[in-house]
Order: structure tokens, then C-alpha cells, then sequence
């Protein structure tokens, strides 16, 4: 399994930090926030050191990336794709395509979204070999972002009712990458490119986040956001650190 950060993003959100650090690089406790990801995914029972790998899709500050991680983090090997233009989430995933030219599904997700081993997990043993991860969102989040499913499937990947929302991350075929540059509104967006493909005839199932933890929100401002995303990935780290000393 391939399994895709996708860490292209200038974060303008965070104002002039992004002109010297790499949104999913910001300092939570002593590691940046990335690699609480990355460590989760890490204690999957379905990483395979030997075959896996850990992609990052690179391009505002790279260098802050590729220094970190190096060729391999904790046994997993490393690579790095450049998204030279910075032209959207499908745009990045399409990139991932033409670059590893892949046979089978693999597993991405938004570096500012925080992702728990079990998620990973979820994905992996799901049937269909394209998902996406829904939670429950912000009272003031968009409304057209919801997603409607039914049946164990997405029914609309972009512009539903149920009060679900994609929360950046996905298991996807090659085929469905292949379609990542179907739809063009200033930018590639994931969402609208996703129902190109449930209207092109793929099916897409969903797993539920407990939680959506995302570090790029806005609600309910920027910096109320970043406040009460640090404070949960540090309890959450703490936790587990917590039950690891527990388990003989």
C-alpha cells in the first residue's frame, strides 16, 4: 500500500507564517504536527515495512519536509512528488497518478488533517476500493460540502443535506485518480471531482470519523481553531502514550 500526504499547501490561512513554515510543519508540543499522523499510521497492523511507502506531495517549503522525514521515517521508506502549481486537492492527487503510475488503491489524506490509526485501519479493510471519511462539521461550515449517502454508499459527493462532510481523507483506485482533472472551478477540488466519478459509474463507500480534526479550519476563526486542535492532539497523545505504558 501506497499511503499519500498531501503537503503542497501555502497555508495561506495562517497568515505570513506560511511565508517561512509549511502549514502541516507547525510545532504541536515537540513534533510538528504531520508526524502525529504519520506515527499513527505507523501503528497500523497492516503497515508491512518491507513494501509500504509514505509519499509526500511537496511544494511551498519542501525543504522543511524532506529535512524531517529524510528517506525514511522509523523504517518506512520516504518519497516526495513536487506539485510544482499548487493548483488544488484533485490537482495533487492527479500528480500522485502520473507519478507512480499505480495498479492498486492507496490511501491519502491533508497533511493539516489529523489521522488516528484506526482510520487508517477502516480504510484499509473496507470492501470498496475507493472511500471517503466523513465526520460531522462546524454549525457554520458550507453547506454545499455535505455528503449524502445511503446504503453503505456515497449517494453526492459534493452538494447534499446530511450534515456529513468530507474530512480529507480517502482510499482511491487508479481509475478514479485518473479523473482528478475532470471538474475546474478556479482550482481542482476533490469533492466536485469525486461526483464526476459516482457520474462517470464508480461506486464510493464511506467510513465516520469520530472527530474531525483539521489544523487549516476557519471556524470558528483561524486562530480559535489552531487553539482547540493543539489542545486535542496533545490530549490524544498523552492518552496514548498512557495506555502504551499499560500494555505489558
Amino acid at each position: 500500500m501506497d499511503y499519500i500526504c498531501l503537503a503542497a499547501g501555502k497555508g495561506t490561512r495562517f497568515g505570513n507564517l506560511g511565508s517561512y513554515l509549511q502549514k502541516c510543519m507547525y510545532p504541536v508540543g515537540v513534533r510538528p504536527f504531520v508526524e502525529y499522523s504519520a506515527a499513527n499510521l505507523l501503528k497500523s497492523k497492516y503497515i508491512n515495512l518491507e513494501n509500504d511507502r509514505l509519499i509526500f506531495v511537496v511544494g511551498h517549503h519542501a525543504e522543511q519536509l524532506q529535512n524531517y522525514f529524510g528517506e525514511r521515517y522509523k523504517g518506512l521508506k520516504v518519497l516526495y512528488v513536487e506539485q510544482v502549481e499548487q493548483l488544488g486537492t484533485a490537482h495533487a492527487l492527479h500528480v500522485v497518478y502520473e507519478a507512480l503510475e499505480p495498479t492498486g488503491a492507496l490511501i491519502a489524506w491533508l497533511a493539516d488533517a489529523y489521522v488516528k490509526t484506526e482510520q487508517f485501519e477502516a480504510l484499509y479493510e473496507h470492501p470498496q476500493v475507493n472511500v471517503q471519511t466523513l465526520g460531522k462539521g462546524h454549525e457554520d461550515e458550507k453547506p454545499d460540502l455535505q455528503i449524502d449517502i445511503a446504503d453503505g454508499l456515497v449517494t453526492k459527493a459534493f452538494d447534499g443535506d446530511s450534515g456529513l462532510y468530507d474530512v480529507g481523507l480517502w482510499k482511491l483506485s487508479p481509475e478514479v485518480l485518473d479523473l482528478m482533472l475532470s471538474k475546474f472551478q478556479k482550482e481542482y477540488r476533490i469533492l466536485l471531482n469525486l461526483q464526476y466519478a459516482l457520474e462517470q459509474g464508480h461506486k464510493i463507500g464511506y467510513v465516520i470519523a469520530e472527530e474531525w480534526i483539521h489544523l487549516g479550519g476557519t471556524l470558528p476563526t483561524v486562530e480559535e481553531n489552531v487553539q482547540e486542535v493543539v489542545a486535542q492532539v496533545l490530549a490524544l497523545d498523552k492518552a496514548q502514550e498512557a495506555l502504551e505504558k499499560r500494555i505489558p
